[in-house]
């Protein structure tokens, strides 16, 4: 009985490994995912977007590890992570997190680097462009638990025209518009 007990508590000990979570600006939680390292990923943000921002990377996670020539304790060695954001405009940035080994990654808190610059990708124009963000992984890990994204922004709809119009005090009525793009009837403009 005792060792049936003591499996059962063993098994319930275990951590519930899974698959990395890949994650960034246009991507939907949780559609994106590794299960092991190394691993190359690409996801290109469907529609197309007007305006992405790439601000860096983060990852944070746990692995059951591999064997590796490092060590005996199935560190596997170096684990890196590193994303590129490319548009077909032409523009390209990379980033890269190392942990020294497995272990390292298994017990860091949250890592995070940050671009010196923030790489601002623009649209030309009212033709939206398309974004492909690829994750990688590098090294030997297998059955990896955690996330890692791609820190920025995504603009799907194009830039909101800033400006002043000026009109004068009164009545305008609405003439020479398509039948039905407009209300029939008249546009007041008061002054605050």
């Amino acid at each position: 009985m005792k060792k049936i007990l003591s499996l059962t508590l063993c098994l319930i000990a275990l951590p519930a490994l899974a698959d990395f979570n890949l994650g960034g600006p246009g991507v939907p939680a949780g559609t994106v995912k590794a299960a092991g390292a190394p691993f190359k990923v690409e996801y290109t943000i469907p529609g197309g977007v007007y305006r992405f921002v790439f601000r860096g990377i983060e990852a944070r996670g746990a692995t059951l590890g591999a064997p590796g020539s490092s060590g005996t304790k199935g560190n596997g060695g170096q684990f890196h992570l590193s994303a590129t954001v490319w548009t077909d405009v032409g523009h390209e940035k990379l980033g890269k997190i190392e942990f020294r080994d497995v272990q390292e990654f298994n017990a860091a808190p949250l890592k995070t680097l940050l671009l010196d610059n923030q790489e601002v990708f623009q649209a030309p124009g009212n033709t939206p462009m398309n974004v492909t963000i690829e994750w990688a992984g590098q090294g030997n890990a297998h059955k990896p638990d955690g996330f890692f994204n791609v820190l920025g922004e995504s603009q799907a709809q194009p830039t909101v025209p800033t400006g002043t119009l000026t009109f004068e005090v009164g009545d305008y009525a609405l003439r020479n518009l398509p039948t039905g793009a407009y209300p029939p009837g008249k546009a007041t403009i008061v002054r605050d």
